[in-house]
């Protein structure tokens, strides 16, 4: 059966009808169907927060005809329980539409998605901010689409008579469960033998993070390059870089440049590189050549250097979108590298 139906609700025998969704639920684990939907209600009503849906009310629908199903099977005879929300488009039947791109025709990740990923992964936190937990995740029937935006529905499990512990394994699994979720969207979008270096380096991201304390977990995860915007991702490389210049994060961070995870970007700056940068990287990288060995340290001070040419001395007639995508086309990955290895510097 479906798990969703569309319809209307009118509040007044003469009133106007509203477009709503109604969300099938049922029992489980002693709680009938009715029951649950009212606890899903009000706790979904509790959440408050921007990328949780906020339905309009629980409601047994008695009058719903079911013609395919037997005559015995009880729900045919009596209706089902509901949640009820403003009309919305279920994940599932957007994304089969595709009406929107997952990435661009230069290997990014779309504003939309990036928004909206980084959203939802704040969105979980303010769930668990206000004592609850989804736990039904790494199911797309849990998200849709409301006035082009992406939601959760249905947030269903308390945190509140559970141990610490509990409580904290609850929460990293409802961001696990949403990791899952993106990985089956992304094969629909893009293929089962999807490559795409910077979408694995995030998820992958996702069993380094868990390993944290959660609001760590939680922080890194919303701060993964990936869901970043260009300024934002272009900002890491100086930040890095300052990090590295400390007296106190030196050592470390020459540490894990030296390791076997940046082999590919030794000699970085090669004939075959410099010949493929754009105009703008170019003339950075002409401004201090000298500087320059092809040591992957010294990859690090020419993307800050771009930065600072592109912020500071305004060098280039170009916006920052063509910097970050020069620099991923040129070293591709690196950016996340450097995310996994020195953010915790």
């Amino acid at each position: 059966m479906k798990e969703w139906y569309k319809g209307s609700l009118s509040f007044k025998r003469d009133g106007k009808p509203i477009p709503v969704t109604f969300v099938k639920v049922d029992g489980v684990d002693g709680i009938d169907a009715a029951s649950r939907a009212e606890l899903i209600f009000h706790r979904t009503c509790e959440v408050g927060a921007d990328v949780v849906l906020r339905p309009r009310k629980d409601l047994f629908i008695k009058q719903k005809y079911f013609p395919k199903l037997p005559d015995h099977i009880e729900i045919r005879r009596k209706g089902v329980s509901c949640v009820c929300y403003d009309r919305f488009e279920p994940l599932k039947d957007w994304a089969d539409k595709l009406k929107l791109p997952l990435r661009t025709p230069d290997d990014r990740l779309q504003d939309f998605w990036r928004t909206s990923i980084g959203d939802l992964i704040r969105g979980v936190r303010s769930i668990h901010a206000k004592g609850f937990f989804h736990g039904g995740l790494h199911k797309q029937s849990s998200f849709v689409f409301f006035h082009d935006k992406l939601k959760v529905i249905n947030v269903e499990g308390s945190l509140a008579d559970l141990s610490p512990s509990d409580q904290v394994e609850k929460k990293k699994k409802d961001l696990m469960q949403l990791r899952m979720m993106l990985d089956v969207l992304l094969e629909r979008f893009l293929g089962s033998e999807y490559s795409w270096e910077e979408c694995s380096s995030f998820l992958k991201f996702f069993d380094q993070a868990v390993c944290l304390d959660y609001a760590d977990c939680v922080e890194k995860l919303a701060s993964h390059p990936f869901v970043l915007s260009s300024e934002e991702r272009m900002g890491m490389f100086a930040r890095y870089h300052r990090t590295w210049d400390k007296v106190a994060t030196n050592k470390a961070v020459e540490k894990a440049l030296r390791s076997s995870d940046f082999d590919r970007f030794k000699s970085w700056n090669s004939t075959e590189v410099l010949g493929s940068m754009d105009n703008f990287i170019k003339k950075s990288y002409d401004s201090h050549y000298g500087n320059y060995s092809g040591e992957v340290v010294d990859l690090l001070s020419f993307l800050r250097n771009l930065n600072n040419h592109y912020h500071q001395l305004k060098a280039f007639s170009v916006n920052v979108v063509d910097v970050d995508r020069g620099v991923q086309k040129l070293f591709p990955g690196f950016l996340e590298l450097l995310y996994r290895h020195l953010e915790k510097l």
